[in-house]
């Protein structure tokens, strides 16, 4: 249980949009039963046609989403009202974009809209940043998120300074153990970290930097 990525608890009302053969389907479903919160199914029509899916969260008084980024500009741009009654909605799976994020800010100040960052090897999610004014340049992907690390390295896998571009690697309790049947691939991207006894991280292949701030 942690709060710092999303207030799950006995008020939470998740609607599940991710199928189960999507990592981010165990946060939907066991981030929302363990902390005791309502969970509800609706069919693959439902999600993807706008009317359905915002009478859907009407009648389950839905609260909180994980909704992809795909899936998040379609609707920003063609129904924006899906996002009207919700509390919480992180968004993810792809680069976000400046323009649909600030048009659902500007529409609905009161959402708590996060950009959430996370390969399935680190299941289910790594970083995340809270979206909390206007955009201007391209979102960040944030800060780790509890019980999680991010570096960023060079080739050496030594850190790299503030502002430097490196590769992306991430450790904590959610980094897996390798891929099945594929002993170079699995020695090649799942490593025993440089920086913390005892930690597996994973090399994600992102080029990323650490800003300033």
């Amino acid at each position: 249980k942690t709060k710092s990525y999303a207030m799950l608890d006995e008020n939470t009302r998740m609607l599940q949009l991710g199928a189960v053969v999507f990592d981010a389907s165990t946060f939907e479903i066991w981030g929302t039963l363990l902390n005791g919160g309502q969970l509800y199914v609706v069919s693959h029509d439902t999600i993807l046609d706008a009317s359905k899916l915002k009478q859907a969260i009407d009648k389950y008084r839905v609260n909180t989403m994980f909704m992809t980024t795909a899936l998040f500009n379609q609707y920003s741009q063609q129904e924006i009202g899906v996002f009207a009654s919700l509390k919480e909605l992180l968004v993810g799976g792809d680069v976000l974009s400046v323009p649909h994020v600030n048009r659902v800010l500007k529409e609905y100040p009161q959402l708590r809209l996060a950009n959430i960052y996370g390969p399935t090897e680190n299941t289910t999610f790594s970083t995340i940043y809270d979206i909390t004014e206007p955009q201007t340049q391209a979102i960040p992907i944030g800060r780790p998120i509890d019980h999680s690390t991010a570096y960023v390295v060079n080739r050496s896998l030594k850190l790299q300074p503030i502002g430097a571009w490196g590769e992306l690697i991430v450790g904590g309790d959610g980094v897996g153990r390798g891929y099945l049947n594929r002993p170079e691939l699995t020695a090649e991207k799942f490593i025993k970290s440089p920086f913390r006894s005892g930690e597996y991280c994973y090399r994600t292949g992102d080029l990323v930097r650490w800003r300033a701030d």
